[in-house]
């Protein structure tokens, strides 16, 4: 049986993203320190970490919980390229996130890249892996904001021109601002331009989205994820009263990152159900 084209991009995604890291945590991380470190002891998302290793350029991994628990990643974008590839078997064509196009394989990655990402900073505690982390949110959010444009009739032209643009111009304000929580900040303006989109929507598809069940729930369990993620990831913060430095039960790692990743896949499904988004003859390709 022929490796399809999603599973194809999740195999080299992974390798992509996992083989320098690995090689970095081997070898060594240069560069300046994040700000969050300089903040307060243990600044950045509770777990605590050696300060002398996060300003030296020694390898390793500082915050072990945060760092290692972003491979869930592994298995949820794998739900995603197995649903893809089972779609594209069964010939399942009745909206673009199961069609032949390449949109589905770009979530595929992105639904990776949201996990593995994170590793990045988490692991080295760096100001340009931070730039990474922030690129792997943003790189998520700007797909929310872009593909719901597409369901209510956007050609695929300005999505391919509009996506990496978006991607692009967060990603470098986000390296260029220099405060702790600036991802923070851009990622609800993303995400509020998405549901404004999202009420349009609906709005559009009274019956096929209003009137099902599945596809109420499925956003609601999608909504609910990140609603209870973001409570937790607030409560704690370093200095918060779910935070314990040196605890192994480090609720950033362990339910914000793959509460947000369940989010991503709830998502995915959610568009599956949306059977109005566009006539099969603009799916192919």
């Amino acid at each position: 049986m022929a490796m399809s084209r999603s599973v194809a991009i999740y195999l080299v995604g992974a390798a992509a993203v996992l083989v320098p890291f690995l090689a970095f945590v081997l070898l060594g991380w240069p560069g300046a320190a994040d700000v969050c470190t300089c903040s307060v002891p243990n600044g950045c998302y509770c777990e605590g970490f050696s300060l002398a290793d996060a300003q030296s350029h020694r390898g390793g991994v500082r915050q072990p919980v945060n760092t290692w628990s972003n491979l869930y990643a592994l298995v949820t974008a794998l739900i995603v390229a197995l649903r893809v590839q089972a779609d594209r078997r069964t010939g399942a064509q009745s909206n673009l996130i199961r069609s032949t196009a390449r949109i589905p394989d770009l979530y595929v990655f992105v639904v990776l890249f949201l996990g593995l990402g994170s590793m990045w900073f988490h692991a080295s505690l760096k100001s340009w892996a931070g730039a990474i982390d922030g690129l792997s949110m943003y790189a998520f959010a700007a797909f929310l904001i872009w593909f719901t444009a597409l369901r209510l009739g956007l050609s695929r032209r300005l999505f391919w021109l509009g996506y990496p643009v978006t991607v692009g111009s967060f990603t470098v304000l986000g390296a260029l601002w220099d405060w702790q929580y600036k991802s923070a900040l851009l990622i609800v303006g993303l995400v509020l331009v998405y549901l404004a989109l999202e009420v349009a929507v609906w709005a559009s598809r009274r019956t096929v989205l209003m009137g099902r069940a599945l596809p109420r729930a499925l956003w609601a369990g999608a909504v609910a994820s990140i609603v209870v993620a973001t409570v937790f990831w607030s409560l704690s913060q370093t200095g918060g009263p779910l935070c314990s430095t040196d605890s192994l039960l480090q609720l950033h790692g362990l339910l914000w990152h793959p509460l947000a990743g369940a989010m991503a896949v709830l998502m995915y499904f959610f568009w599956r159900e949306d059977t109005a988004a566009q006539p099969e003859q603009r799916l192919g390709g």
